[in-house]
């Protein structure tokens, strides 16, 4: 285990040590529609990429299909640009989580090649109910934030205060508003290759 990593919480996700969360880039965009979610940040992560930032992380994408309540779900590398479908086909009356546990695994590979790659950036698509859990994406966030890669991410009203007991004072939340996101982005690579503090 990380030594900055304080051990498993009661509901067995590790949370961040409270004396390193000064110096953690950390921006949370904060929203209630994640489909509208879904596609800013890609759209932020576009702008970044035109822009010469290299990103790591994923965005993701929502296909509907005919005669199908629910969409297909999927996730995009932002080193690569593979693409992994992340949801289950359940059927139109299925209740419950449809997430792939198999394809998050494979997410997961891909962050980790993308933080020894020396990235600028991290983009998660959200802190949900795999990372509040302790699953998910969460040891990758701490990994770079640790490691000093600032992280973004979109995380729902719901599950905010689940980040918050995950990274203390580290959260900065950010209004789903491109403008906003970007500067903050900018500005916290900006930051990190000065090597100071957020």
């Amino acid at each position: 285990m990380n030594p900055a990593i304080n051990s498993p919480t009661s509901r067995g996700a590790a949370h961040i040590a409270q004396d390193t969360v000064s110096a953690l880039p950390l921006a949370a965009v904060v929203y209630d529609n994640g489909r509208e979610r879904d596609a800013l940040l890609a759209q932020v992560a576009d702008v970044l990429a035109a822009q010469g930032y290299d990103l790591g992380g994923a965005v993701q994408s929502n296909v509907d299909r005919p005669g199908r309540r629910k969409c297909d779900m999927y996730l995009c590398d932002l080193v690569s640009g593979e693409k992994v479908l992340i949801s289950l086909d359940r059927g139109n009356e299925a209740r419950g989580c449809r997430l792939d546990s198999d394809a998050f695994a494979r997410v997961s590979l891909w962050g980790e090649k993308a933080l020894t790659a020396g990235i600028d950036l991290l983009v998660v698509n959200k802190f949900g109910k795999e990372e509040t859990e302790g699953r998910g994406l969460r040891s990758l966030i701490a990994e770079a934030l640790i490691a000093g890669i600032p992280v973004m991410l979109g995380v729902s009203t719901l599950n905010l205060t689940d980040l918050e007991a995950f990274a203390g004072e580290a959260v900065q939340r950010l209004p789903p508003q491109r403008e906003a996101i970007l500067a903050w982005c900018r500005a916290a690579v900006t930051r990190a290759s000065a090597g100071s503090c957020p």
